[in-house]
């Protein structure tokens, strides 16, 4: 039996060396804008959020659960996008102690190219492997997420 056990660990320093494998690459490398990664990430997170839900705007509060950081990491980032004309800040009607985040022109066409910038890579890594082995991929990147986000005690139901 410990044969059986030891046999099914036998990849496990490789599986490790995979994943560090991936913290090394530059997701971003043909960013034409001196913006940082992670601000690029708020901006595509505003446009593709704000076309899924319908609303004209985000919160700093429903940007920072789609990033899974908190708020004032979120404030910081976006902060910065104002300061730079990404982004604008707009008052409730109703609530003005609450605000949202919209993208202006500038935010918009960064946030265009990001987006093809990234589906671009993609398309090329589902021509790289092939339709089925790209969707066994995403079962299994799926699968891993679970299982990190279940023994961290994140998994939300």
């Amino acid at each position: 039996m410990n044969e059986d056990r030891k046999g099914k660990y036998d990849n496990i320093d490789e599986l490790m060396a995979v994943f560090q494998q991936f913290s090394k690459i530059n997701w971003q490398k043909n960013n034409p804008t001196l913006l940082k990664p992670s601000e690029i990430r708020v901006l595509v997170t505003i446009k593709l959020g704000t076309e899924k839900s319908g609303k004209p705007v985000l919160t700093i509060s429903d940007i920072s659960k789609m990033h899974k950081v908190t708020s004032p990491t979120i404030t910081q980032m976006v902060n910065s996008l104002l300061a730079q004309g990404y982004v604008v800040r707009t008052s409730d009607a109703l609530d003005k102690r609450v605000s949202g985040i919209a993208l202006t022109d500038k935010g918009e066409r960064c946030a265009d190219a990001a987006v093809d910038r990234i589906r671009d890579t993609f398309k090329g890594m589902i021509d790289y492997l092939g339709k089925e082995r790209s969707e066994t991929l995403i079962e299994l990147l799926n699968g891993v997420y679970h299982y990190f986000e279940e023994i961290n005690g994140q998994l939300e139901d």
